[in-house]
């Protein structure tokens, strides 16, 4: 999508001309329309919003404060680079607040929150006994996954009854989709004549990785909060590793 795009959509979603603008920039960075270090010169977004300065200062704060976006000398507010470091940060802290998050969960889980979460690794499920036979609509696939795998853990960790803590999960994983896509476009196989042998290499990958899931929501459904636990950690931090990894080979 363009810009232009975005900025229809979250004006429909969104309650404050702040909110709105911040949730097409959010949403425009973590999908790749707006590249790491690409300027967001306020003059320019005023235009292209039709409106004032002032909730493209409040919106970009709102981005600083979340770690998408970053002030630097001379250049003023560009698009955040990633990197290996900021991704390892990004795992250890998911790792103490999802922990945390579960566990506070699993006492006070519902059987609306086990449905919710049923449902969303249903689809998964659905989706790949549906493979995808091309390149493209494997890519597709992967790249939704970041939403999809948010959804189900945010369903998991609903009845935690911690908003400030669910608010800074939901922040993380957004910088891990970002991750996630750069993964997508740098670091994962190029076409090499295999396109089959590579779309099957990542169909049996995200198998494992909905496998996980599945293995997480039996821990959950059972209240062994001792097992869900090791299971959560093993699932954020052998793929987080395997990611690590990738983006250090790529430097």
């Amino acid at each position: 999508m363009e810009l232009d795009d975005y900025i229809a959509q979250s004006a429909r979603q969104s309650q404050t001309m702040a909110d709105a603008i911040a949730a097409a920039l959010r949403q425009a960075i973590s999908e790749g329309a707006l590249a790491d270090g690409a300027p967001l010169r306020q003059a320019e977004l005023a235009e292209k919003f039709r409106v004032s300065r002032i909730p493209i200062r409040e919106a970009l704060l709102k981005l600083e404060r979340e770690g998408l976006v970053e002030t630097r000398p001379r250049r003023g507010t560009v698009v955040t680079a990633l990197d290996a470091d900021a991704f390892q940060e990004i795992l250890e802290m998911r790792l103490a607040l999802e922990s945390l998050a579960l566990r506070l969960s699993i006492a006070r889980m519902q059987e609306p929150d086990i449905a919710a979460a049923c449902t969303i690794l249903r689809q998964t499920e659905d989706a790949l006994r549906d493979p995808p036979t091309t390149h493209d609509r494997s890519k597709e696939f992967e790249t939704r996954w970041g939403e999809v795998n948010w959804q189900f853990h945010r369903a998991l960790y609903h009845a935690c009854g911690r908003p400030r803590l669910l608010e800074t999960i939901d922040n993380l994983h957004l910088l891990f989709a970002r991750h996630l896509r750069v993964r997508l476009e740098i670091i994962a196989p190029t076409r090499t004549g295999h396109e089959s042998r590579d779309v099957q290499k990542n169909r049996s990958e995200w198998a494992g990785v909905v496998q996980e899931h599945r293995d997480l929501l039996d821990a959950c459904q059972a209240r062994d909060v001792s097992r869900a636990e090791a299971v959560l950690e093993r699932h954020i931090r052998l793929n987080g590793d395997e990611l690590v990894r990738r983006l250090v080979a790529a430097r």
